[in-house]
């Protein structure tokens, strides 16, 4: 997880490296090193807060395992003396690449690319660069992967010379690419530090990562393909999410070039080689990820649900299945319809679940579809006479109330038996208060409170059209619809639904409102497109602290039970904030596409982003990870 840095001054190891660092060698490239008391199995002490020599980190973790050369090896050996083949160039192969099955070498001395058929020891074709430095053979076929130093990076058809995708043209020389074990993926790294990676069979960018500025060396995934690594000309080794396109940790440690690094069989390890003259190897698990789904579409909608994210959340892309998850125990529940869009001046309903996880309900044009979970089980079809626009669960149990674009209302008990309420100008948004009265908003402004018998006991105006109703005891905030539906932009309305009255209008962002929800205290926090969080009195609507993020949209926000502010946003960044003080603490990165969703699990921040993929993070508390880094010139997730 990589947060702002500092540039201009060379990194510091810091606590999220986690080199694990012992001596088991004698000599260094560079000077004599004392020999570590510490066994191979237990990590040396390292001394926080300084600079790394004679190969120890400065780290607030766990040491890194070093492997000190003699001098005579402080240049790492890249590979053996090639074969000799006819036809071969005679000067030093800039790279070579052996095919899976042993059939096809391909050799580049930094310009075109000759391919020998092994059985034969003959030139079958030639691949014309200019300045192809990098080669990488299909682990599942005989797909040739090239790199060159114009920034060229394509795939090629082994025996027959064919290209089959040119991934990219002029950019940033490339220094290193690499196929997944799976054969799915294609990465490239450049000397401007960026790792791109491409969907193999179709050409497609998957995801791109810049986390460093300097030159990329090697590249490499994991035997799952889940991961993939970059080994750096400033002494470091990044490991990220080969779908998300995240890092996972910063390996540091070496004091020059690290030339080449691999994972280790069970992907939790990294071995590096650097020309000061010393190989390492760290562990390269996520010290605070814990769980994660890949991206499932670029379209997973930015609207909030009837409720706020909680422990069952529905994933619903467009054109994609419905899927629930149980958070709480990392599992699919089940996967369901998709929900179908709702033509003219409405928002598409919003997947619901109940409370308890055993139900969902899914709009598919004029009908509700109630599915039983686990298992996706369909139980009732709700049919309205217009395209469902809104639908809700009972807040303690399993009834449903719907709304259609042509403002008719349904109340659908667990038995089955219906209550038609007294229609409006087109349903925005529907909910159930505790004591089992309905809420609903229309297109025409008006919100109404119903009982549970249908019959209406208050109808009031409203400033601005909603997209949810957030209800609290007999307090309700609401979500302002985006201004392509209603025309403008507005504020988040307080409402006391006893007195049946309109409080306040939370008035403060600028833009547009992407949240709002209770948290502890009966107060309400909200997120906003100025890149602010803003926390208010839920009696009064007063405005009590601001929480100041940056120039990018913050899309949701929550309170940790620890008093923590969190909130996400538009590039993919977790932020926290100190409650009282308003001060920002720290951030890093959660996903590539803006943060959707989150909301907290004990200890844990379970995240949903844009594009449908979901993570959970266990995060230290926030006074540990300030202090591990207060030694730390530029530690990467801390703002000072």
């Amino acid at each position: 997880m990589i947060g702002p840095r500092r540039s201009g001054t060379r990194r510091r190891g810091n606590c999220r490296s986690r080199c694990l660092m012992t001596a088991l060698s004698t000599t260094p490239c560079t000077a004599p090193m004392a020999r570590s008391s510490s066994s191979p199995e237990e990590p040396a002490p390292s001394r926080s807060g300084t600079r790394p020599t004679g190969g120890s980190c400065a780290s607030c973790g766990a040491p890194a395992r070093r492997l000190a050369t003699t001098p005579s090896r402080c240049r790492p050996t890249v590979g053996s003396s090639p074969r000799s083949i006819p036809g071969a160039p005679s000067r030093t192969f800039a790279a070579i690449a052996l095919s899976a099955d042993g059939r096809w070498l391909a050799t580049t001395g930094g310009d075109d690319v000759r391919v020998f058929d092994m059985q034969t020891r003959r030139q079958t074709v030639t691949i014309r660069g200019p300045r192809i430095h990098s080669l990488a053979f299909d682990p599942t076929g005989t797909r040739l992967l090239t790199g060159a130093a114009t920034g060229d990076v394509a795939i090629w058809s082994v025996p027959s010379g064919a290209r089959i995708q040119h991934l990219r043209d002029v950019r940033d020389p490339v220094e290193a690419v690499a196929f997944s074990p799976d054969g799915r993926l294609a990465a490239a790294g450049s000397r401007d530090g960026a790792m791109q990676i491409w969907r193999a069979a179709s050409g497609e960018l998957q995801n791109q990562l810049t986390s460093r500025h300097s030159n990329i060396l090697a590249v490499e995934f994991d035997r799952a393909s889940r991961l993939v690594l970059a080994a750096g000309a400033d002494g470091t080794v990044v490991v990220a999410d080969a779908a998300l396109g995240t890092p996972v940790s910063v390996l540091e440690g070496p004091q020059n070039i690290v030339m080449v690094a691999h994972f280790d069989p069970s992907s939790r390890r990294v071995v590096g080689a650097s020309l000061d003259g010393t190989a390492r190897v760290w562990d390269a698990t996520s010290p605070y990820r814990r769980w994660g789904l890949p991206p499932i579409a670029n379209d997973c909608g930015l609207g909030p649900s009837p409720e706020p994210d909680r422990r069952f959340i529905a994933v619903g892309c467009r054109d994609h299945a419905t899927r629930v998850w149980d958070t709480a125990r990392d599992q699919l529940v089940a996967e369901l319809p998709s929900v179908t869009s709702v033509s003219g001046n409405f928002l598409s309903a919003f997947p619901a679940v109940s409370s308890a996880g055993d139900r969902a309900a899914i709009a598919r044009g004029d009908t509700v579809e109630v599915y039983g979970l686990p298992g996706g089980q369909l139980l009732r079809s709700i049919a309205h006479g217009a395209p469902v626009s809104a639908v809700a669960f009972d807040t303690t149990g399993r009834d449903v109330v719907s709304g259609a674009s042509d403002g008719s209302l349904l109340v659908t008990r667990d038995g089955g038996a219906r209550v038609m309420l007294p229609p409006l100008g087109g349903v925005d948004a529907v909910n159930f208060l505790p004591d089992g009265r309905v809420v609903a908003a229309d297109a025409q402004r008006r919100l109404r409170v119903y009982d549970r018998g249908g019959a209406v006991l208050a109808d009031l105006a409203m400033p601005a059209r909603v997209m949810a109703l957030r209800v609290e005891g007999t307090r309700l905030v609401t979500v302002p619809t985006p201004p392509r539906y209603s025309g403008n932009t507005t504020s988040p309305i307080l409402l006391d639904l006893e007195r049946y009255r309109v409080v306040a209008q939370l008035e403060g962002h600028v833009g547009r409102v992407f949240s709002a929800r209770w948290v502890a205290g009966g107060q309400i926090l909200t997120a906003g497109a100025d890149g602010a969080a803003r926390l208010w009195d839920g009696a009064t609507g007063q405005l009590r602290k601001v929480y100041q993020g940056g120039a990018l949209a913050l899309v949701d926000a929550a309170l940790a039970p620890d008093g923590l502010v969190i909130a996400g946003g538009a590039n993919g960044l977790l932020r926290f904030w100190d409650k009282d003080s308003g001060r920002l603490l720290w951030t890093f990165r959660a996903h590539v596409a803006p943060i959707s969703g989150l909301h907290t699990e004990g200890n844990d921040i379970v995240t949903r982003g844009f594009t449908g993929e979901l993570a959970r993070w266990t995060l230290p508390a926030p006074g540990q990870v300030i202090d591990a880094c207060s030694s730390q010139e530029r530690c990467a997730i801390v703002l000072r």
